[in-house]
C-alpha cells in the first residue's frame, strides 16, 4: 500500500524554526478549550499536524503559525467528526454542517454570540473564525466564508455518498474532492499566516487561480493514496485509487499506477504555470507592492505542495490509523466534540 509513496517535486522544502515552541501552544490552547483531553492527547499527537504547519507556511510569524495551527487543527477536528455516525447520515451532517456555517456571519465574533452556549468545537471555531478575519476585508471575508461553505457543503454529500455505497464517476469526485480536503480554507490561511492579503486583480489571474487548484489537487489527491489502506478497510468508495479502478475495471496495482501520475502531472503544470508567471504580471503592469504580495502568495502555495509531501511521508495518522481505530471506535474521531457539555 503507498502510505509511504514520494514524489519528486522541484521546489524548496522550508521548516519554519519556530514550529516546535508553536505546537506546545497550539497543543495548549486545544487542551484549554477542551478540543483534546489527558486521554486523547497523545493518539492527537501521532498526527503531528503542528508539523504539517511548520513545513507549509514556514514564512509565517510565531502570531501567523498560531493562527495556521489552530485553522488546521479545527478543521482537521471537525473533519474526523464525520468519521462517526454523521458521516454517514446526510440529515445529521447537514445538520451540523449548518450549524458551523451560521457561525460565518460573525465575523467580529461577539462572546456571546451564536456560539455561546454550543460544544467546544463550535466555540473554538468561532474563535478561530473571528480572529483570521481580523484586519482583512470585506471582500476576503466573503472569499474564505465562501470556502468554508463549500466545505460545510461537501460533508453532506460525503454523507450521502457512503449512504447510496457507490463510486462517483471521476469528473465529480474531483470536483467534490476539491473541497472535501479543505484546502480551500488552507489556501486561504495563507494570507492569514503571512498576515497578507491578495489584491483582487492579482488574485483572479487566471494562472494565479489554476495554481491555487493545482495546490489543493495534489495535496488531496496526494492524501487519497496515502490513506487507501485504511479507506479499504473501511469500506469508502470516495478515493481517487478506488475511482478510478472502477471506472477502468483495473487492478489495484494498476489503479494506484494511473493515480500516482495524475497526482505527479499537478505539480509538473503548477511548475510550468509558475515560470510564465512573470511574463502575464509584467503584461498586466501591476503596482509592485501587488506585484511582491502575488509572489509571497505562489511561494506560500509552493510551500504546501512539498511541505505537505514531506510530512505525509512522516506522520502516523495513516501508518497507525489502525491503533486509532482500535482506540477510539470510530476512526479519527479522538472524542465527541460537538456534545454541549
Amino acid at each position: 500500500m503507498p502510505a509511504d509513496v514520494k514524489f519528486e517535486i522541484p521546489l524548496p522544502l522550508r521548516l519554519n524554526e519556530g514550529w516546535r515552541e508553536a505546537a506546545e501552544r497550539n497543543l495548549d490552547w486545544l487542551a484549554r478549550r477542551h478540543l483534546i483531553s489527558e486521554g486523547t492527547a497523545g493518539l492527537y499527537n501521532l498526527f503531528k499536524s503542528e508539523r504539517l504547519v511548520g513545513y507549509t507556511f514556514p514564512y509565517a510569524s510565531p502570531h501567523g503559525l498560531d493562527m495556521a495551527n489552530r485553522i488546521v487543527s479545527v478543521c482537521t477536528l471537525l473533519d474526523d467528526q464525520f468519521d462517526g455516525p454523521a458521516g454517514r447520515d446526510p440529515v445529521s451532517a447537514r445538520a451540523i454542517s449548518a450549524s458551523f456555517e451560521r457561525l460565518l456571519e460573525d465575523a467580529d465574533g461577539a462572546e456571546d454570540g451564536e456560539a455561546a452556549g454550543r460544544s467546544p468545537l463550535h466555540q473554538a471555531f468561532a474563535e478561530m473564525w473571528r480572529d483570521s478575519c481580523a484586519g482583512k476585508s470585506a471582500a476576503w471575508r466573503a472569499r474564505a466564508s465562501e470556502s468554508w461553505r463549500r466545505y460545510f457543503g461537501s460533508l453532506v454529500h460525503e454523507s450521502g455518498n457512503r449512504r447510496r455505497g457507490e463510486f462517483l464517476p471521476l469528473d465529480c469526485y474531483l470536483e467534490q474532492r476539491l473541497v472535501t480536503g479543505a484546502m480551500q480554507q488552507f489556501t486561504d490561511a495563507c494570507e492569514v499566516a503571512g498576515e497578507f492579503e491578495v489584491p483582487w486583480v492579482a488574485f483572479n489571474i487566471p494562472h494565479v487561480r489554476i495554481m491555487r487548484t493545482l495546490t489543493a489537487d495534489f495535496v488531496n489527491l496526494a492524501n487519497d493514496l496515502a490513506s487507501l489502506e485504511k479507506e479499504l478497510a473501511a469500506g469508502e468508495t470516495d478515493n481517487l485509487v478506488m475511482v478510478i479502478r472502477n471506472e477502468r475495471n483495473c487492478t489495484l496495482e494498476e489503479a494506484i499506477e494511473h493515480a500516482y501520475h495524475f497526482v505527479a502531472g499537478k505539480v509538473e503544470r503548477f511548475v510550468e504555470l509558475r515560470e510564465e508567471v512573470p511574463e502575464v504580471v509584467a503584461a498586466l503592469e501591476l503596482p509592485e507592492e501587488d506585484v511582491a504580495v502575488l509572489y509571497r502568495y505562489l511561494d506560500a502555495l509552493a510551500a504546501w505542495i512539498v511541505g505537505y509531501e514531506r510530512w505525509q511521508r512522516e506522520t502516523f495518522r495513516y501508518r497507525k490509523a489502525d491503533a486509532v481505530d482500535r482506540a477510539t471506535g470510530a476512526g479519527y474521531r479522538l472524542d465527541d466534540l460537538l456534545s454541549v457539555s
